[in-house]
């Protein structure tokens, strides 16, 4: 059930991600990012790197945690392999990204995100499941 696909926008691109958790979802949405910013599956999980967020709500927190995975992207070259999402709550994330520095040769840029917007966002949790949306300011 987990998976995740990309929405096209003018100037924009979104990311809907669906799971069967609120972690999984955040994982999910992640995948979604790197996709948005490369196409390469040829990533090892060579470093790790964790994160611990805070929001006032769910959909801050999606915005954090994505904007996280963009700034080490950024600042380190970080392109993310894997997720573990130790702790994931309304306001709180604990979660271990491993990947491996951006290598042009095998890993091309698609797009590059300038942002992670609030856009349009959702997050809700219906009959067991969880969805998400957020855009992306390219």
């Amino acid at each position: 059930m987990n998976h995740y696909r990309l929405l096209e926008h003018t100037a924009d691109i979104g990311i809907e991600a669906e799971a069967e958790s609120f972690a999984q979802l955040l994982e999910q949405a992640a995948f979604g990012l790197r996709a948005v910013i490369t196409e390469a599956t040829d990533i090892q999980p060579r470093q790790e790197v964790v994160l611990e967020l805070g929001a006032a709500d769910r959909e801050e927190l999606l915005v954090a945690w994505l904007g996280e995975l963009l700034y080490l992207f950024e600042s380190r070259h970080l392109l993310p392999a894997a997720f573990a999402i130790e702790q994931a709550e309304a306001t709180r994330l604990r979660a271990r990204v491993r990947g491996e520095p951006l290598d042009p040769r095998r890993h091309p840029v698609e797009r590059e995100v300038k942002a992670v917007t609030y856009h349009r966002i959702l997050v809700e949790e219906a009959q067991g499941s969880w969805r998400a949306r957020v855009y992306l300011d390219l």
